[in-house]
């Protein structure tokens, strides 16, 4: 058995998938800014720094909105459906006024979004890519054990 297939660790698992989003985002936000007029950036290591700073704001938003249905969900709780969904949509959707501000108080002039409609476009191709790739990457498992 070599290395490769070992388990990896939760820590080995975290870093790998902060390391594959940010790729992942890197590439979508290169991209929209080279065929698009959706996102301008200065240069290609701006668009990096924004792909690492969406991947951490990314991860941020997944976390609390788990957090947010573990809470719902809790032992004992009245399952109550429909505030968990307005929870999650409201997080979700709230999310987006983040990422714009963090993004216009971080990188100012160097990076230019066309607004909120704007950045649901892209976070909707960053997260259909990071959803095509994870199929394939669970396929090839799959394949493997076979």
């Amino acid at each position: 058995m070599s290395a490769l297939d070992t388990v990896p660790s939760a820590k080995q698992a975290f870093f790998r998938s902060m390391v594959l989003g940010t790729l992942i985002y890197a590439v979508v936000l290169g991209f929209f800014n080279d065929y698009t007029s959706i996102l301008h950036t200065t240069s290609y290591s701006t668009t990096f720094a924004v792909a690492v700073v969406m991947q951490i704001l990314t991860y941020a938003t997944l976390s609390l909105k788990d957090r947010t249905v573990a809470w719902h969900n809790r032992e004992g709780a009245t399952r109550n459906t429909p505030a968990m969904v307005f929870s999650v949509w409201l997080i979700m959707f709230l999310s987006k006024f983040v990422f714009l501000g963090a993004i216009g108080l971080i990188f100012g002039d160097d990076v230019e979004i066309s607004g909120f409609i704007g950045l649901l476009v892209i976070i909707a191709c960053m997260t259909a890519a990071q959803s095509l790739i994870e199929l394939i990457d669970k396929k090839l498992g799959s394949e493997a054990e076979a």
